[in-house]
């Protein structure tokens, strides 16, 4: 039987690692290309990774991304800043609401940094390609949403978001 303790969720804290994770929603009042979508969560990935670095971080050790909508699903990720960011997967349109879980494991800086540097960069591109956050929701770890098909995946999401009626919306 392993040790209780490497089974800690902080388990990582000895090594000065980090970790943030949030749900996201957003909002367009307008559809946007599925090609824009697309590259607003590569480019989301690399905005978090570089405000890392730039806060001090002395490694990335992962930062992904699944994005759930109508049209489908993708994924995007980095491991670092001196190659952009990836994504996979496929949207067959334009999309309004998009359903966005985020997770960014950051070694050499704090917990705190890195919750700072994933919601700026949420915010910040957001606003960029016209959509609003309208909730935001942090979550431990979002493995589980991996093997879930897309509808699964955004009822998981809404109820998070249900669960909190008011929390994290910041038009309120």
């Amino acid at each position: 039987m392993p040790d209780d303790g490497l089974l800690d969720d902080a388990c990582y804290l000895d090594h000065g690692v980090s970790g943030y994770g949030v749900a996201v929603k957003l909002h367009a009042e307008e559809p946007l290309p599925a090609e824009e979508i697309a590259g607003l969560l590569r480019e989301m990935m690399d905005e978090i990774a570089r405000d890392c670095v730039d806060r001090g971080a002395r490694f990335v050790g992962h930062i992904k991304s699944h994005l759930v909508c109508s049209q489908g699903t993708l994924k995007a990720d980095t491991i670092g800043v001196k190659h952009p960011a990836a994504s996979h997967g496929e949207l067959r349109g334009p999309a309004k609401d998009l359903y966005v879980a985020i997770n960014s494991i950051v070694q050499g800086i704090s917990e705190e940094e890195v919750k700072q540097a994933t919601l700026g960069a949420a915010h910040s591109l957001a606003e960029k390609h016209r959509l609003r956050v309208v909730k935001e929701r942090e979550h431990l770890y979002f493995d589980e949403y991996d093997f879930a098909n897309d509808e699964d995946y955004i009822a998981q999401l809404q109820a998070q978001f249900e669960n909190e009626p008011d929390k994290g919306d910041p038009q309120r």
